[in-house]
């Protein structure tokens, strides 16, 4: 959020279309970069204008998407550049059905990390079951234990921000070969 300007609150197109959410209430996606300051040129796209923020009010208005267990999927719009946020959950979000649905994996890839339990730490709450988008997490089969599938993982650490007793890791996909090409 430091790093790029200007930065804005912008409506949803998925909660508007799946969940018919008035645009007074959708602001729950971000856009980012000069482009913003065009945003009048596409009220199709822009219903209900866009809001400003700050760094630090970004950084507080995505604590509050944290609260709330919706993924982040960070909009390239042709990398390196970030054109925006979008920020959703399964099975609302369009990209994220593209791709657990129909495996269209150009429109959301996975991200660097992969979430590790440590299951002898765990109390099986399934706190971080009940969290996942990605049916990433079960408990394990004659236990209360929760364990990661490391291939369906996005990493995108909603499980760790809900676990109790902090025995979900975060770790990078590149040290783990089995998933370091998997995107």
């Amino acid at each position: 959020m430091d790093l790029c300007w200007p930065i804005t609150a912008m409506t949803c197109a998925c909660r508007r279309v799946g969940r018919a959410v008035p645009d007074e209430e959708n602001f729950s996606c971000m856009g980012m970069g000069p482009g913003m300051y065009k945003w009048e040129r596409w009220p199709q796209i822009y219903h209900g204008g866009v809001h400003f923020m700050s760094p630090e009010e970004a950084k507080d208005f995505l604590t509050g998407i944290n609260k709330k267990g919706w993924v982040h999927i960070v909009e390239t719009h042709g990398t390196p550049y970030t054109g925006g946020i979008c920020n959703c959950e399964y099975p609302l979000c369009a990209q994220m059905r593209a791709r657990l649905e129909h495996n269209v994996w150009y429109s959301m890839k996975k991200g660097h990390y992969v979430a590790v339990t440590d299951e002898e730490a765990c109390t099986g709450c399934r706190k971080c079951v009940e969290r996942c988008h990605f049916n990433a997490i079960n408990v394990l089969t004659g236990t209360t234990k929760a364990s990661v599938d490391g291939f369906a993982c996005f990493g995108c650490g909603n499980c760790r921000a809900v676990c109790p007793v902090d025995c979900i890791t975060m770790e990078e996909k590149s040290k783990i070969p089995a998933l370091k090409n998997l995107w």
